[in-house]
């Protein structure tokens, strides 16, 4: 019995390797696994792609992931692609973090490095870093750290800070979606700017300038010209200011932000965009040799909007003061019907106002529907866009009624604050719901419910 057990278990075993890329031997490349120790006590798993056959020394290239925890595999398409350009690559599995810390994954990136300069076959002269989007913020702290780092390769890389690139990206996914208005600017300047404020943003307005002015071997930037999520024209021009080292910036007519091909329904595939592979093969080749590239700037591509800095919030945009103005909201529209409700129980006489029943109901309706409406919006978005919901004239149905219910609270609000002026009792029940209609006012205007 054991016997098959061993022969089934060898079976298994056979085909799981057969049908990994580590056994695709149709590459005509090898794959290694290496152990990277990082600070923290921690080990980082990867993998070096490298042609089967090589004549001499190879230049080494390590992979440095985008955004969030991406593991090697993300980047096996990229590995591969360049390892077929005669490169030894190293991609690894990303340090997991809830929040990014660049000086962090600098230091995994030159950890990275170190290790493949002491891989077999490999140029240690002539060993280099590549990295997408977020890797342009990484890579160039790394640079800084080792002199041995001869070479970046800067993949769909920003060169502003986070929260500007990121502001920019999500007024794209609102234009691709249609929506005009004041909505644009609720749910991205005023969204990001709160969650700047809250600290919910890390790195947030990290300046990547001061790293790329540093710099001093030769960079290689690569950008589509239809990339959404990070600003390619404006990334170029700042790179070709703060760049001194030998600079070549090259741009890829129709591709995205991964540089890779989309399919027939806009999704990413594993094959990299046509000429990118060995665009990148051919300059890290050239620099390997020690002779850096003249610099090259390709024309930087046309940008559908500019981006923007955003400033910091003030004290009346803060987030102690927005969750201040919801509980006076919830306070103060609430506890008109609840001191009702309770009078009723205990069978004495409620004085309500038509303008005030209205305006405890439309103003608690107003608030709970624009924050439900506003978290569910901005936490469908991802890389493929945003759904804001069905629209008309470029404003989401939804928000329109919430605006709607907006301006029936401020209507509400000045018939009830007469009504307060001429009461002879129940004057304090109405002071708190007056107090949250005339807070809801400002508030309203700044949130866009108001407002075009």
């Amino acid at each position: 019995m054991s016997r098959y057990l061993l022969l089934l278990a060898s079976l298994i075993t056979a085909l799981v390797v057969a049908g990994s890329p580590a056994a695709a031997s149709s590459t005509g490349l090898t794959m290694t696994e290496v152990s990277i120790p990082v600070s923290g006590g921690k080990t980082l798993t990867g993998t070096v792609y490298a042609p089967r056959t090589a004549a001499g020394p190879l230049p080494g290239l390590v992979l440095v992931h985008g955004s969030g925890n991406g593991k090697r595999a993300g980047l096996a398409a990229e590995a591969a692609a360049f390892a077929q350009q005669g490169m030894a690559v190293l991609a690894y599995d990303k340090r997991p973090l809830d929040q990014p810390e660049y000086s962090l994954l600098a230091d995994d990136a030159v950890a990275a490095a170190g290790v493949l300069r002491a891989h077999p076959g490999v140029n240690p002269a002539a060993v280099g870093l590549w990295g997408i989007s977020e890797g342009g913020w990484v890579m160039p702290i790394a640079a800084g750290r080792s002199p041995e780092i001869a070479f970046l390769v800067l993949a769909s890389a920003p060169a502003q800070s986070p929260i500007r690139v990121q502001n920019w990206n999500m007024r794209n996914k609102l234009a691709a979606a249609g929506v005009a208005g004041a909505l644009t600017d609720t749910l991205s300047d005023r969204f990001y700017r709160l969650a700047n404020d809250a600290n919910l943003f890390a790195e947030a307005d990290y300046d990547p300038r001061p790293a790329l002015s540093a710099l001093t071997r030769p960079v290689l930037a690569v950008y589509g010209t239809d990339d959404t999520q990070v600003p390619p024209a404006e990334s170029i021009a700042e790179l070709r200011r703060s760049v001194s080292a030998p600079l070549t910036v090259r741009t890829l007519p129709g591709a995205g932000h991964t540089l890779r091909v989309l399919d027939g329904h806009g999704m990413y595939t594993d094959r990299l965009y046509p000429g990118y592979a060995q665009l990148v093969g051919e300059w890290v080749r050239a620099t390997a040799t020690g002779t850096a590239p003249a610099a090259h700037a390709d024309p930087a591509p046309a940008q559908q909007a500019l981006s923007a800095e955003l400033t910091r919030s003030r004290w009346w945009e803060s987030w102690p003061a927005q969750l201040t103005a919801l509980g006076v909201f919830l306070i103060g529209f609430l506890a008109y019907p609840v001191v009702a409700a309770v009078r009723r129980l205990r069978r004495r006489t409620v004085a309500v106002t038509r303008p005030a029943r209205v305006l405890a109901v439309a103003g608690t309706t107003a608030v709970l529907g624009f924050v439900a409406y506003f978290v569910t919006v901005l936490d469908g978005a991802n890389w493929r866009g945003i759904s804001p919901g069905p629209a008309i004239a470029g404003r989401p149905v939804i928000w329109l009624a919430l605006q709607a219910v907006a301006l029936v609270t401020v209507i509400a609000a000045v018939m009830t604050a007469h009504a307060w002026r001429t009461a002879r009792g129940d004057r304090l029940r109405l002071g708190f719901l007056l107090a949250g209609g005339a807070l809801f006012l400002p508030w309203a205007l700044y949130w866009g419910l108001l407002l075009p």
